[in-house]
């Protein structure tokens, strides 16, 4: 009996009874799940050895990073003016620019406008 009978055997009986084969094919699929399932639950427990911890022992003394460097203007709190000065001013504050203006107009009145489109 060589490798083309069996196939030809197979191939007849498939072609002959497929219910039978499906039933067939089905429990051989859930016997090798439920062989799977017995072997993942009755393997034995890996036992965790716990080890005890060593002693700390320094060889070496211990070692204090640097603090950080702080900035010549950077000051951890300080008491904020309710206003800024005129040197202040100068240094920080950006004025807008016209075109930039216009088009923050532009979209202001564009949400008013349909806010009071939407009003009855």
């Amino acid at each position: 009996m060589d490798f083309e009978e069996i196939k030809d055997t197979f191939s007849d009986f498939a072609h002959e009874k497929p219910l039978l084969l499906a039933v067939i094919s089905i429990i051989v699929v859930l016997f090798f799940a439920a062989l799977v399932v017995l072997m993942i639950q009755t393997a034995p427990e890996k036992k965790e050895v716990l080890k005890e911890p060593e002693p700390f022992t320094a060889d070496s003394p211990v070692l204090i990073p640097d603090p950080p460097d702080i900035e010549k203007e950077y000051y951890p709190s300080r008491i904020t003016e309710n206003q800024w000065s005129k040197d202040e001013v100068k240094k920080w504050f950006t004025f807008p620019e016209d075109d930039t203006m216009k088009e923050l107009e532009k979209a202001n009145d564009k949400i008013v406008n349909d806010i009071l489109d939407a009003a009855p």
